[in-house]
């Protein structure tokens, strides 16, 4: 066993998204150069159709609020109707709406994880995307994590971490996910407003206090509960087209529908972990989320996750070490921080191992097989579903857990077993080939022995379902 192919099945399975036919052989010229320079393609790496060319935020907000509209609408027909009239009572649910939307982002998106030639980068974007986690849970918003994934995580990964801050906390997936577009300032003109009309607005601090604990500085962060005060009042106003009274003009926060709405904001100069903020509207808000991404922080926070997704669920101290020194150092250059992970020795040690999340599990089990979700179907979603991780559900704002103790169980092991034996009867080749091919040396002598032994189905099946299979 040389020491090239232990580490191009490191470099493929736990870095990448499983080792494909004939990769490892590809990947064992350099493992590491293999790795390292696909980072190099972030900007140029093509999205694979049809998800290039699903619609954007925009298009999406504009069809929820013309849905919106058209049930407001039948809802005053159906006030108005006699109480015999049936014509006005079938109103379309969202799922009806949208439903075939939905799933073409699931479809679209399963494709480019399966197909993409740079598996490293695609985890790369996972890793990113769990951790500004966005959930379809409810109303606009379940049309817009896809979306969010293209417009607010692609196009930094290998930027900056402040410009993905900035670009993730002003979109307006993030805006209505975590409630800051019915933020509004107590002092504010709106808030006076509804007042004097004896309606009720007030200050949402979700957002902020998800910023701090999850996104920067991370639950045992150096800021206390005024912190989160004054950040939630610096982002008040931070809203989408969807909440904005139809005649207004507002300036843009992005290019992707999100608005300042002034009427909304908390004027006036603000403290934030003992810096001072002058007042400014929407840029006092933005100043202040540079501010924390450069924090001592944030750098050990995101530098602890890092090496927890990739390396081991107790990530080494040295390598921990090494990439927040690399984050401050660098001002929190992804790109650099890409290199330094998986440049590090402690990242290609062979005892460290990775339990497969579900989505992770069925990808690898896809490229094992050379194969990828159909472009038009329910396939991906519905195995995502039954192996226990609904794509775009994440159950709360902390994302999908990286802990291995969050995800092996009996149950969930047997499910696995069941997709892996209906897809072992659509393999072509041989359970000895499919084994090396995705497992290289990892394959243990014990397995291979009851591989030999087992009708084909059988031993393709226990290949995707093998112990080797499940640990990246």
């Amino acid at each position: 066993m040389t020491t090239t192919l232990v580490q191009a099945e490191i470099a493929a399975n736990r870095f990448g998204l499983g080792a494909g036919p004939g990769e490892l052989a590809e990947i064992a010229k350099d493992p590491q150069g293999w790795v390292l320079a696909q980072i190099d393609e972030a900007e140029r790496a093509p999205l694979i159709d049809p998800l290039a060319a699903l619609p954007s935020t925009i298009t999406y907000l504009e069809r929820f609020d013309r849905f919106r509209r058209d049930h407001a609408a039948a809802r005053r027909r159906m006030s108005e109707a006699p109480a015999n009239d049936k014509s006005t009572q079938s109103l379309p649910t969202l799922l009806e709406r949208f439903g075939a939307m939905k799933q073409a982002e699931i479809q679209a998106r399963g494709r480019q994880q399966c197909l993409s030639p740079f598996p490293v980068l695609e985890r790369w974007v996972m890793f990113w995307s769990n951790h500004f986690t966005v959930s379809a849970d409810r109303g606009g918003v379940q049309l817009l994590p896809g979306a969010f994934e293209r417009e607010a995580i692609r196009p930094y990964v290998s930027g900056s971490f402040s410009a993905m801050l900035l670009g993730v906390e002003q979109h307006p997936a993030m805006l209505l996910y975590l409630d800051n577009a019915a933020s509004v300032g107590p002092d504010s003109p709106l808030a006076r407003s509804a007042r004097a009309s004896a309606g009720r607005l007030g200050l949402n601090e979700n957002l902020a206090r998800e910023i701090l604990e999850l996104h920067t500085l991370g639950v045992d962060g150096p800021y206390q509960q005024q912190d989160v005060i004054e950040l939630a009042r610096a982002i008040t106003g931070w809203r989408t087209r969807l909440e904005m009274p139809p005649s207004t003009e507002a300036p843009a926060l992005g290019p992707y529908g999100s608005l300042f709405h002034g009427a909304a904001h908390q004027g006036g100069e603000r403290e934030l972990l003992g810096r001072r903020f002058a007042a400014g509207g929407a840029r006092q808000g933005r100043d202040m989320l540079r501010f924390v991404a450069g924090q001592e922080a944030t750098a050990t926070f995101v530098a602890t996750k890092l090496a927890r997704h990739f390396v081991a669920d107790d990530p080494p101290g040295e390598l921990v070490s090494a990439l927040a020194s690399t984050f401050q150092r660098e001002n929190g250059r992804l790109s650099t921080l890409f290199r330094t992970l998986f440049s590090h020795p402690q990242a290609w040690q062979p005892q460290a191992l990775k339990f497969r999340r579900p989505q992770e599990y069925l990808v690898a089990l896809y490229r094992a097989l050379g194969k990828a979700p159909s472009p038009d179907g329910s396939d991906w979603g519905q195995q995502l579903r039954l192996l226990g991780q609904p794509p775009f559900l994440a159950g709360a704002p902390a994302g999908w857990s990286d802990d291995a103790n969050d995800w092996i169980g009996a149950d969930a092991l047997n499910k696995r077993l069941l997709v892996a034996q209906r897809h072992a009867g659509d393999a072509s080749g041989e359970a000895m080939e499919l084994a090396q091919q995705s497992l290289g040396p990892r394959l243990r002598e014990t397995t291979a022995v009851a591989l030999s032994q087992a009708p084909r189905n059988q031993a393709l099946a226990m290949v995707l379902a093998s112990p080797e299979f499940q640990w990246r």
